[in-house]
């Protein structure tokens, strides 16, 4: 699992308070991997605690991110939540540990694969934040999403229970296998008439 902080830009916007309730109500392990810039009026965009880097959302809509400098206001809380997010994957992987107590800093592909590792294993939940509906930091939720969720090849494969016969099947994600999916929402649209929206499990689907 990840989780998007999303409606940094509202009133009351509060992503550390945010972060808190996650580990208190849920019982995870909330590892944020940005920071917001700014919050509420004054939602600035983000800052990616592994690379050190700011991200600079203009006020249009749909508007490219630029990349700047830190914001000096922001030095100190960025050091602390980076030494914290280093700390926190490299607890979950041995080798880094190992390096890590040598003096040795790991470097950013090493820690992304570990936080990969453990994000898969549920031990660690990344947390982003930003505004869906202008947009802002969406891009970087879909660069987590290919980055730390794994691909359909690499989660066991799926059962289900075969309507015709009542037994159990077992599905692989792969295109050889019988065709399997879920229909999960139905929509009537003016123009085409009803569409079905299908998650695929194995198969093809023509």
């Amino acid at each position: 699992r990840i989780c998007f902080v999303n409606k940094m830009d509202r009133a009351g916007a509060d992503f550390f308070r945010t972060v808190e309730m996650i580990g208190d109500r849920l019982k995870a392990r909330p590892v944020p991997v940005q920071l917001p810039w700014g919050s509420e009026g004054d939602f600035q965009g983000l800052i990616d605690l592994l690379e050190e880097k700011a991200w600079y959302y203009s006020g249009e809509r749909d508007s490219e991110p630029e990349e700047r400098h830190i914001p000096d206001n922001y030095a100190n809380v960025v050091k602390l939540y980076h030494e914290q997010l280093v700390e926190r994957i490299v607890e979950t992987d041995d080798a880094l540990m190992e390096k890590y107590l040598e003096g040795q800093q790991p470097t950013i592909p090493e820690l992304r694969e570990a936080l990969r590792l453990a994000t898969i294993a549920n031990t660690l939940v990344p947390v982003l934040c930003g505004s869906a509906l202008r947009n802002r930091g969406v891009q970087h939720l879909l660069t987590a999403i290919t980055q730390y969720l794994p691909a359909p090849n690499e989660v066991p494969p799926v059962t289900g229970i075969d309507p015709r016969s009542g037994e159990e099947r077992v599905r692989a994600a792969r295109d050889e296998e019988p065709f399997s999916g879920l229909a999960f929402k139905i929509v009537a649209d003016p123009y085409v008439g009803r569409l079905a929206y299908i998650r695929i499990y194995s198969g093809k689907l023509n």
